[in-house]
């Protein structure tokens, strides 16, 4: 039997008081070169394409990389706050970087931006000589700062970057770690300019299997956070696993990309490239990428400025060079380490990806010793209350209660089903189309159906001949029906033809209008799937749904992935997609089945067909609570046009208990004529196209250099009063206003837009919407704000083993042991399922002995197995009504059962609400009708 865990471990520290502080030279940023870098830089670029700022990013990455003490504060970072400290060296007893060879590298950096434009950028490196930077020695306190108004700790930026990096040194310098298997030294990493905290990375270790030698190294990352009400920082240490990329794609010779995707490069100089400046430990990061056919380093790195300082006497690697022979590059031979990290689209790893709790609950504790000056948070216990699922959980355990519990599912489905469609057309009849490649996914997919609405029999599928699927297509479907007591269910098979799924066909060259050939290549085929579904019978008064079978993305190259049309052309028709890849291997053949499944399941949720989890909360929480989700969806983000970005407003509306299309609608603003009204939430999506559509502006392709044509600084306060608007609309609706509303949101996610749920404004028990100031909610409404461990703002943790046991992954909701008043809550859930043999004693660094099964007592070691840990989730009830009954712990409760909807095969990463909002960004896709007119449009900024 598994052990019970009472309480877990955070691998997160506070200051243990005020008094820790550390001696830096610091310099400041020569602002006085400041405009003529900046002019320099603008040469030749057109007005949208006008850098704001000095483009310091390459100097930043470059000095971190030449002298590994220094610290390095971005400007964007350390903007307004000042003196433009930009330099931070610690006051160890050595001499900070000598002025002269700083002053080099500034000429270094200016020579590279102005390299088109060398008669100005001379005149700009004459001009340093008259602005020479100083040092100057400074005491800088690591753990005092201020605290806001709400009693949230607020440090400043630069402490970010000092005090991580602080504790970063500490933990390179303590005595290297010994697994008993491998002895692990560390060594710096340099940060990008938006990447908070300090990173260290060991030295490369190898793992042997049938196939090669694979080689990971193990990373510390070292973060500054803060928690609502909590006056003191936190300080979060990270361990995982970085896998390096040595085995060249065959066919090619090369190390292969993902199309459009950038891969990391660590290099790390092996000799003194500078004197006066000893070898440096700490790697840089550059990114290597595609022009073309060609592999190259990408404009703006680190890459160019470093092989440029090695000159022809020192080996630098070129990207060829580097993708064509990887392992050659790090064994310490040349003047230079450069290591390629590993990701998905370079083919499968013999390393697996991170640790289990166990093993790095050591690893967190060798580092926590060398901390000084920090205390670990107290442990967190289980919540006092009774329950932590909900009532119609999905119930596992004997066959006997999975099988039951597999038939009450089945039966929840079509009854949801059936009352939509009853609504919708007015009798309980569901049809759903399957638009299929390949024989073997049609199958697939056709008994999945029957798996997830528990259909008997296979609807006539074993009377249909071959020739009759093969023939079926546009207006001729194969037809396969189901009758149950609760729902009728059709199935349209229909053989995709006219290369609906094939590639756009827009070709990459020449650059000059790229973005109208793709939006042109996108409407007609957007036009062909609408046609082919409207031939089949499609009518956009009655949502449907659609299986499409497509292509992998790896298929496609540029702008040609089909994948964002066939589902503009199927909203068009008021059906919803859902997509499942052609298997092209046999483990894809093996996992099909679960696959198809999956698919079927995604997309009845989004017909809305989703069995809304059933809180099981015995006080403290009002009757009759509904719950309000909103979610700031990305215009961008998986678009066919690089440069559209700007951010969409969705609200999802979960009422429990509400049968038909009213337990789950979203807010649409532009219904009854601008007024505003939920919708059902498939009519919604099929919406969203038009909805959130991107004007011509802002679908110019990029400039050269690749910047965006959307200006974010300058509309922030236009994005941010929309946003603001958007939730006075959906909280003022009749739907909202006066029922009891718990109103959802994603820490992440929103708070650059709605800024009261920030940690440093954010008030106990009050809420601000718009330019009014904050106040009481009001009494129907409370607020609960969401934190992922997304960019590691929820510490890793374990659940805490008695004595010598194994330290677990339980789930619950957890809080601080006789909290007053307490407020911040965390939650966790089980393995998923496809994580089920992940062993929480599994060790990658030393050999193990095994417990259980045939080989029990016999010795392993887990380096080829993925790693699976739950993420800790952050609840924070920032408003309630303390005085009318409502219990903070109550609400934390009903949003942890919120994550465990009973048509999930695993537990959600966020409530369901949460979730079902953020998957409308599936469909906003920012391509203009391709007929518009060239005048150029006002910006929405929404």
């Amino acid at each position: 039997m598994a052990p019970r865990y009472t309480t877990i471990r955070r691998a997160a520290y506070e200051p243990a008081d005020d008094d820790l502080t550390a001696g830096f030279h610091t310099l400041e940023f020569p602002e006085a070169l400041a405009t003529r870098v900046l002019d320099l830089a603008n040469l030749g670029r057109t007005d949208r394409n006008r850098l704001q700022a000095p483009p310091t990013y390459r100097l930043d990455s470059l000095l971190q990389a030449l002298d590994v003490r220094l610290g390095v504060l971005p400007r964007q970072v350390a903007a307004g706050e000042g003196p433009r400290t930009w330099l931070y060296c610690p006051a160890d007893g050595r001499e900070p970087l000598p002025v002269p060879i700083l002053q080099r590298l500034l000429e270094f950096w200016i020579e590279d931006i102005g390299r088109e434009h060398p008669e100005e950028a001379s005149r700009v490196c004459e001009a340093l000589d008259d602005h020479v930077p100083t040092w100057r020695r400074q005491e800088v306190s690591l753990a005092w700062c201020d605290v806001s108004g709400g009693g949230t700790a607020r440090p400043t930026s630069h402490k970010y970057l000092l005090t991580t990096q602080h504790f970063a040194r500490r933990i390179q310098e303590a005595a290297p770690y010994d697994s008993g298997g491998q002895v692990l030294h560390f060594r710096p990493v340099a940060r990008r300019a938006r990447q908070q905290g300090a990173e260290l990375m060991s030295q490369p270790l190898f793992h042997d299997d049938d196939h090669g030698r694979w080689w990971f190294s193990v990373t510390v990352a070292v973060t500054l956070h803060t928690v609502p009400f909590h006056s003191r920082p936190r300080v979060h240490l990270h361990f995982g696993v970085r896998r390096w990329a040595t085995h060249p794609d065959p066919d090619s010779g090369l190390v292969r990309l993902g199309h459009r995707r950038d891969s990391a490069v660590y290099l790390r100089p092996v000799t003194a490239w500078l004197p006066g400046v000893p070898v440096s430990d700490r790697y840089s990061v550059a990114y290597v990428t595609r022009r073309g056919d060609e592999p190259a380093w990408r404009h703006g790195g680190p890459a160019r400025l470093m092989a440029k300082l090695a000159g022809a006497a020192r080996a630098f690697p070129e990207p060829a060079d580097l993708l064509g022979e990887p392992e050659r590059w790090f064994t310490g031979e040349r003047s230079v380490d450069a290591l390629i990290a590993y990701s998905t689209p370079m083919g499968k790893h013999g390393v697996g990806a991170g640790f289990m709790s166990h093993e790095r609950s050591r690893l967190v504790e060798w580092a926590e010793a060398a901390l000084p000056g920090l205390a670990r948070v107290p442990d967190l216990v289980r919540s006092a209350l009774p329950v932590n699922k909900p009532a119609n959980v999905r119930l596992g355990g004997s066959e006997v209660r999975t099988a039951a519990a597999k038939v009450a599912l089945h039966h929840a489905r079509r009854a949801s089903l059936a009352g939509l469609y009853a609504d919708w057309s007015g009798t309980p009849e569901f049809t759903a189309r399957l638009l299929w490649r390949t024989e073997l996914t049609r199958d697939e997919a056709i008994v999945a159906l029957t798996e997830v609405l528990g259909l008997d029999g296979d609807g006539g599928a074993g009377e249909v001949s071959t020739e009759a699927h093969e023939r079926s297509g546009r207006g001729e479907p194969v037809v396969l029906r189901w009758r149950t007591p609760e729902l009728a269910v059709t199935l349209s098979c229909l053989r995709l033809d006219n290369g609906l799924t094939d590639s756009l066909g827009v070709p990459w060259e020449p650059a000059r209008d790229r973005a109208d050939r793709a939006a042109r290549a996108l409407a007609k085929r957007r036009a062909d799937l609408a046609e082919f579904l409207a031939k089949n019978g499609a009518d956009a008064a009655v949502p449907s749904v659609a299986l499409v079978e497509i292509h992998g993305r790896t298929v496609f190259r540029g702008r040609n992935d089909p994948k964002f049309a066939l589902r503009l052309g199927a909203a068009d028709s008021g059906v919803v997609t859902q997509f499942i890849t052609t298997p092209t291997s046999p483990r894809a053949e093996k996992k099909l089945a679960d696959a198809a499944e999956s698919s079927w399941v995604d997309a009845l949720r989004q017909l809305g067909a989703t069995v809304v989890p059933r809180t099981d909360v015995p006080a403290g929480l009002p009757d009759g609570v509904q719950y309000l989700a909103v979610w700031m969806a990305t215009k961008a983000r998986g678009a066919t046009a690089r440069s559209a970005k700007g951010k969409f407003q969705v609200a999802v509306l979960v009422r429990p208990g509400t049968d038909g299309p009213d337990e789950v609608v979203a807010w649409d603003g532009e219904a009854l004529e601008g007024l505003g009204a939920w919708i059902a939430y498939p009519r919604y999506l099929a919406r969203l196209p038009a909805l959130a559509a991107v004007s011509a502006h802002d679908l110019a392709d990029p400039g050269e250099g690749g910047e965006s044509g959307f200006d974010w600084p300058r509309t922030r306060d236009d994005q941010q009063a929309a946003t603001e608007e958007f939730l006075h609309r959906a909280l003022s609706s009749a739907e909202v206003r006066g029922k009891p509303t718990v109103l959802l949101a994603d820490a992440q996610n929103i708070r650059q837009l709605w800024t009261w749920v920030q940690d440093g404004e954010v008030h106990r028990d009050l809420i601000r919407t718009g330019v009014a100031p904050a106040g009481r909610p009001n009494p129907w409404l409370r607020l609960v704000r969401v934190r992922t461990g997304d960019r590691r703002e929820t510490p890793q943790w374990w659940g805490l083993a008695e004595g010598d046991g194994v330290n677990g992954l339980p789930a619950n909701l957890w809080e601080v042991p006789e909290p007053v008043d307490g407020r911040v809550f965390y939650s966790t859930t089980p393995k998923a399922s496809t994580a089920q043999r992940a062993a929480v004693e599994a060790h990658k660094l030393q050999p193990r002995e095994l417990r259980k099964g045939k080989r029990a007592g016999e010795s392993t070691i887990d380096v080829d197995r993925p790693a699976w840990n739950p993420r800790l989730v952050e609840i924070a009830v920032l408003a309630c009504h303390p005085d009318a009954g409502d219990e903070p712990r109550a609400l934390a409760m009903a949003v942890h059962q919120l994550r465990q909807a009973p048509d999930y095969r695993d537990a959600l990463g966020r409530p369901l609400p949460l979730h079902l909002a953020r998957k409308a960004q599936e469909y906003i896709l920012p391509m203009r009708d391709a007929d518009e007119d060239d005048e150029p449009e006002e910006h929405s900024g929404g």
